[in-house]
Order: structure tokens, then sequence, then C-alpha cells
């Protein structure tokens, strides 16, 4: 685990980088103008700064368009109740990397596989659990100005621009891989415990989201 990453969270994979592109003219725009609160954040998180001390343009860059590898967890030897002194026969990892757009994650997975030959561990066997290529659409495409149209004459002020976010989900397979532009949008506010067992949204904001929603597909259907 050691050899995937230095003290920079620079990720030491040979040719991990090479299909990571850094942000237009456009996207740096939106990045400069996109509003994350850090303080904000690092206090649910209960931390006292972010990682390598970033902050301001660095941090959203790094946020939005920087691929990460993350060790999940480990396991190895007896953790049962009791003492029990053995030494280890096995021991395994679970690691992800969240990658970006023009990524490969077959590519990624090879690049791995190679690394840890290269570094003497070709015993170490890789189980693939999932992989998912990034998507992103122009923030120039006639979607994308629809929603921003539609949002602010909705709401009474411009929208919060993400030009993408660090998750998972399907608009490659479904959009991207076949030209096809999409746009995530919606409502919701910072304590709604996303993904959590007490995930939840306000009833007003249910309602004005269906409505949004609405509008954009008549609105794109005029043009």
């Amino acid at each position: 685990m050691g050899t995937l990453k230095n003290d920079n969270e620079e990720i030491l994979i040979d040719h991990f980088y090479d299909r990571v592109l850094p942000p237009n003219e456009t996207e740096r725009k939106i990045l400069e103008e996109m509003v994350y609160k850090e303080k904000e954040q690092l206090n649910s998180l209960a931390l006292e700064n972010y990682l390598l001390n970033l902050t301001g343009y660095q941090l959203k860059e790094k946020l939005i368009f920087q691929p990460t590898c993350t060790i999940c967890g480990l396991e190895s030897g007896y953790t049962g109740k009791g003492s029990k002194t053995v030494l280890p026969s096995t021991a395994k990892a679970k690691i992800d990397f969240r990658l970006v757009a023009d990524q490969d994650p077959d590519e990624i997975l090879e690049l791995l596989r190679k690394h840890l030959d290269k570094h003497g561990f070709g015993d170490i066997e890789i189980v693939k659990i999932s992989g998912k290529r990034a998507a992103k659409t122009d923030p120039n495409d006639k979607l994308v100005k629809t929603v921003l149209k539609v949002t602010e004459r909705a709401t009474g002020k411009p929208p919060q621009i993400l030009i993408t976010t660090p998750g998972t989900g399907p608009m490659y397979k479904l959009c991207k891989k076949y030209n096809i532009p999409a746009v995530g949008f919606g409502v919701g506010y910072y304590d709604s415990k996303i993904h959590a067992p007490n995930e939840n949204i306000v009833i007003d904001d249910y309602i004005k989201g269906i409505k949004l929603v609405a509008s954009v597909v008549n609105e794109f259907s005029l043009q």
C-alpha cells in the first residue's frame, strides 16, 4: 500500500495521470465562481484542515478535477475475542480509485497490476469489484443552458454549478458513451445527510424539485 502514493497525495502508478486533463478556460472560470463552504465542511467532519492544507481554488480543483486512491480497509490475522498468538497467513486490503473524465477503469486496473509486479508483489491477487467511467458534459451545451435558465427563473438567483461531482453514477454508460448530453440537477440542503440511513428532504423542496424538472423538460422540448 505504501508504494501507491507519496506524502503529497500523488499516485505513483506509472502512466496513471496520462489521461487526466487540466480544466479548460471555461471550466476554470466556473471553478473560480463555485461556492465551496470550506469551514462548514470541516466542522461537519470534525477536521481542522484539508489534506496538504489546501484551500480556495486549489482545493476545488483537487476535489473536482483530480483522481484519488483510497485505502478503504485492511484485514489480517485474528481479531476475535480473547488472545491468540498467530502469524497471519493471509492479508487483504480494499482500495478504490475515484477517476476523472477520460480515464478508463480497465486500463487503471492493468496499470495497478504492472505496478505491483514492478515492486515485487506479483503474488498479490487483484479482485475487481466494479469499475465506472467518469462523464462530463460541455458547459456550453444546450441542455446545460436550459437547466441554468430554468433554475435561475424558478429560484430568482443563479444556480451553483459543479462541472462534475466526486461520486459514482450511470451518466457515462447511459449518455456519454452515445454522445448524449447529461446534467444532474435538483434540490436539497446541507443537512440532508445524503446516503445515510436518515437521508431526508424538506417536503416543500421536494414539490419544488418536481416542478423544476417539469419546467426543464418543457423548456428543452420547445427548442
